[in-house]
């Protein structure tokens, strides 16, 4: 018997997924939550296999909870189930540990399927997200870029800020009262989260979505 959670914002989400397994043999859904707080709550009270977690939550960046919880709980499978479908955001979630990638137009099946693909330890990309992949990859046609907007720290949207500015390392480190440490910890906490190669990726992406 394989068990999962859920951590999305959206109640009817939740509720609808909790209702989608109630009757399944295999794959049982032991519980169901909107906030951090409670997940994390349950996940020590009642721990289980996968935790479907979706990237956009209320204050929250689902891929940095991803990967923190990645290091709090190593057994966890995570698969993050979202609307979002840019193809840095994919690859931004794989590097910081998910074990796949559904949206939320999956279907029982799928849904199913991945839920045990990322049990026994192997890597789940729904079918659409392959293509969207295999699309950007190749050039091929316009690749979907849904209007997600990365949840950024005071800090960060300070650090980004600047960086549009053109100041410097050392200027943002001179002006913020910190070191040029922290500011390059900051920046790559940026490009992790924007899914930016570089700081010419960064200030494009930060451009367009609006971010500064």
């Amino acid at each position: 018997m394989i068990h999962f959670g859920i951590l999305d914002d959206h109640p009817l989400v939740v509720e609808g997924l909790l209702s989608l397994f109630k009757t399944n043999p295999e794959i049982l859904a032991g519980w169901g939550t909107t906030t951090l707080a409670d997940c994390e709550k349950k996940m020590l009270e009642s721990p289980v296999d996968v935790l479907l977690l979706d990237i956009h939550l209320d204050q929250l960046d689902g891929i940095k909870l991803c990967r923190d919880f990645r290091m709090r709980f190593p057994a966890l499978q995570i698969l993050m189930l979202t609307s979002y479908a840019e193809p840095p955001l994919i690859k931004a979630a794989f590097q910081n540990g998910a074990a796949g990638y559904l949206l939320k137009n999956a279907g029982y099946r799928e849904i199913q399927e991945a839920i045990t693909t990322a049990r026994s330890g192997r890597r789940y990309v729904q079918p659409q997200v392959q293509e969207i992949l295999l699309s950007s990859s190749m050039g091929f046609g316009q690749t979907p870029r849904l209007a997600y907007i990365p949840t950024l720290t005071q800090r960060e949207q300070e650090v980004l800020t600047l960086i549009v500015n053109e100041m410097t390392t050392q200027e943002i480190a001179d002006k913020l009262f910190v070191t040029t440490k922290t500011v390059e910890t900051h920046r790559t906490n940026l490009l992790q989260k924007l899914g930016a190669r570089n700081v010419a990726g960064l200030v494009k992406i930060a451009l367009e979505k609006g971010l500064v």
